[in-house]
Parts: structure tokens; sequence; C-alpha cells
């Protein structure tokens, strides 16, 4: 477990924002049914308090990320969840571990991971902002500026 302090806190929040990292292993399902493992980062960050980042750690140039919601990370360790290009949900063979689909427009993935590690994650980002509480560490003011602020040197 890593927490880093970030030093770029909204001025209207009390509290600095704090970033947790959780190194992790994903098994990705090959075609013949073996499993090859991939080192990952999950990253919970409390200056985004509804997302999860999924960062693949390769030996390349070429990174993988993927963001998502906590909710929908929370909910797939219980029940299958989600519709779009992510899906999570436990493995239908009753394994201690949780089925993961990443659909890109290239194909898709499904890793699998270690139901304790997700449990673990998960409990760190819920001491960090309490399910339900994201609202109060969401700076909507600063959310506007920096998408007002894109769009205008996209033109």
């Amino acid at each position: 477990m890593n927490r880093e302090v970030d030093s770029g806190t909204p001025d209207d929040l009390s509290v600095r924002h704090v970033t947790h990292r959780h190194e992790i292993v994903f098994g990705r399902l090959l075609p013949d049914g073996e499993e090859l493992p991939e080192s990952c980062e999950l990253r919970y960050d409390t200056s985004d308090p509804f997302a999860v980042v999924v960062r693949f750690l390769r030996d390349t140039a070429i990174e993988a990320e993927w963001l998502f919601s906590r909710e929908l990370l929370s909910a797939g360790i219980l029940t299958p969840s989600g519709e779009g290009d992510v899906r999570i949900g436990p493995d239908p063979d009753g394994a201690r571990r949780v089925m993961v689909t990443l659909t890109t427009t290239e194909g898709a993935a499904t890793f699998t991971v270690r139901l304790g590690e997700l449990v673990e994650f998960l409990d760190c980002s819920h001491a960090l902002v309490a399910p339900g509480e994201e609202w109060r560490w969401f700076d909507l003011d600063r959310e506007l500026s920096h998408l007002v602020g894109d769009g205008e040197r996209e033109n």
C-alpha cells in the first residue's frame, strides 16, 4: 500500500487529497484456458472520489489504463455488474476470484483477480472516502474549469 499527498488540493477543501496505490496481479485468460499474469496498479485518489484507475504495468512503452467507477468495482465483487466496456462479476465457477472483462474496438480481454485483494483495496478506499460521501470531496468548480479550459484549447 502506498499513499501520496497531492499538493494540488482545491482551496475550498480543508483537507489534502490522498492517492492510494495497490499493486495487484491480474490473470489474463487466454483462449486455451491458460492465465497469463499481468502486474497492475489499482489507484484511488480522493480528488476523483468516484473513480478507480487500473494501470497495467508493462515492460513496453505502451501503457494501458482503465478508469471506471468505484461503485462498479464494489458491486462487481458481489454480482455481475456493468453494461459497457467494463464488466465485473464473481467467478461463475465459485472460486474466490473476480472476473473483469475490458472491451475496446479491437476486441475484449477477460482477467481474473483474487477477491481478497480487491476487497483489501476497496476497504482502503472506503477508509479514505466512505461510500455515499464522495460528493464532499468532489470539486465541481475545478472540474468545470478543467472542462472549459480543455474545450478552449481544442478550438
